[in-house]
């Protein structure tokens, strides 16, 4: 079922960028990886948080070829920020589509074609955590004392728990009431199907679409969410794209001035991992006939 949501996904033309942003962002997390971890670049001078090169002064500095991408105003390699920043969207981004994917996927079929009864009080809590949006949430969480754990993989985990149980368990919900008496659901009741073999053979693979298209959609939003709070500092102390906004901007204009260098490389790798999931989910529209 998702290795052919996954093939036709990469038919279209918007399918192939997206895979292609995603891979790109994916590679260069490891490719950071493996230069600091290898002493290619000397942790002294290139780690993303602590690094500072001695032999240059002032900084922040223009690019050059030990500084491909120049340095921040604190003296830190603005490449190796950007290659490190890309760790943790990356983990944030897949916990948060595969989590919320299952909850609206497996618990939004099984829930109301099974436990029609517990179905009926998740929908009351699906309304409610629509009036109480994932990026407020991680807002709130990131200004009190839960801010040093919350790490991209908690951080996924929430937005997708929340995302799952939002709009995504309400429309996978109706769209499983919708086909729940469609001839072939009768003719394999009539047969001696089970309720769970009929939801996850049979209705499971027609809502599946709409579950990745809308989970795809919601980690767009929960990418922009986390940049927002990254930049207020609301996510724990971990390099990120955001942090590097900040100290740009921050740190810029008392040390030598805001420079383009420092801030287009971030925004572009927030612009990249946005995009390659919502172009996703345009692939997955179009495949598929999606209209939500």
């Amino acid at each position: 079922m998702f290795k052919y949501i996954f093939k036709s996904s990469y038919k279209s033309f918007y399918g192939k960028i997206g895979y292609l942003f995603l891979i790109l962002l994916i590679s260069l997390s490891f490719l950071h990886t493996f230069l600091l971890t290898s002493n290619i670049w000397p942790q002294n001078i290139y780690h993303p948080i602590v690094g500072f090169d001695i032999e240059i002064f002032p900084h922040p500095t223009p690019p050059s070829s030990n500084h491909l991408l120049g340095t921040d105003p604190l003296g830190r390699d603005v490449m190796s920020m950007f290659m490190a920043g890309s760790r943790p969207l990356i983990l944030l981004s897949l916990f948060s589509f595969f989590i919320g994917l299952f909850v609206s996927l497996f618990i939004g079929t099984l829930m109301p074609f099974i436990y029609k009864r517990t179905d009926l009080l998740i929908k009351e809590v699906s309304s409610g955590v629509i009036l109480m949006p994932p990026p407020l949430v991680l807002l709130i969480l990131g200004t009190g004392e839960f801010v040093d754990k919350l790490s991209p993989s908690m951080v996924g985990i929430i937005y997708g728990v929340l995302s799952g149980l939002g709009v995504s368990y309400l429309v996978i919900r109706a769209k499983v009431l919708e086909i729940e008496n469609a001839e072939y659901i009768k003719a394999a009741r009539i047969t001696g199907g089970s309720k769970f073999y009929i939801a996850t053979r049979h209705v499971q693979p027609i809502v599946a679409p709409y579950a990745v298209s809308l989970m795809l959609t919601s980690t767009t939003y929960g990418i922009i969410a986390y940049g927002f709070a990254s930049f207020f500092r609301q996510v724990g102390w971990t390099p990120n794209w955001g942090m590097m906004i900040y100290d740009a901007i921050t740190y810029g204009s008392f040390l030598g001035g805001i420079n383009y260098w420092n801030l287009i490389p971030p925004t572009i790798g927030f612009l990249l991992c946005s995009s390659s999931f919502y172009l996703l989910s345009v692939s997955v529209n179009k495949q598929f006939g999606i209209s939500i």
